[in-house]
């Protein structure tokens, strides 16, 4: 499931799903990234151009915030692992076979970047613990909130793959020859 709505502010009202980054829309790196998946779910209400096999969805009120977007998305998720992820950290799937070594019989598993954050936004939950948080914590608030519902998660440290661009000036400095590990990004 990838995250790519909110009012991209920081990025100078720029949907940040279209905002170019080295000559590519970060929502089709981060699609590529991703690579084959039963199933990709967009939470989104702008991207055009997506492949026929990506579901777009929407939360409802618009702009009603991460978990809100994330309960849309759970919705159309049929597998018992969803990976979360943002439009505005094009590697952090890099992290996912870390993620799904180490969860277990967690209800997720979560980055903790390099710089020491809890990544609330890119972590592998199973699908049946996702929704049980999502139920008991409702769809308002920080993402964060969603950790306290979990009977158990684990936290894996971050690689820098987590890293977020969350302004156009932070766009500038994107190039793709840091995908070059990401084995599904070619250039």
């Amino acid at each position: 499931m990838v995250l790519a709505g909110g009012r991209a502010t920081r990025m100078g009202g720029i949907d940040k799903a279209c905002a170019v980054a080295d000559g590519e829309r970060l929502i089709d790196i981060v699609l590529r990234s991703l690579g084959p998946a039963p199933r990709i779910v967009v939470s989104s209400r702008q991207p055009e151009g997506l492949p026929a096999d990506v579901q777009l969805v929407a939360e409802n009120p618009p702009f009603a915030g991460p978990i809100a977007a994330i309960a849309r998305g759970s919705e159309e998720i049929a597998t018992p692992f969803v990976f979360i992820t943002t439009v505005d950290a094009p590697f952090a799937s890099r992290l996912l076979p870390r993620l799904a070594r180490v969860i277990g019989d967690h209800s997720a598993a979560v980055v903790r970047s390099s710089d020491g954050f809890l990544e609330p936004l890119i972590a592998l939950w199973r699908t049946v613990d996702l929704r049980a948080a999502i139920a008991e914590t409702g769809t308002e608030g920080a993402a964060k909130r969603l950790y306290s519902a979990a009977p158990s998660f684990i936290e894996v440290p971050g690689d820098g793959s987590e890293r977020d661009y969350d302004t156009l000036e932070e766009l500038k400095s994107f190039t793709h020859h840091s995908a070059a590990t990401i084995p599904s990004v070619q250039k």
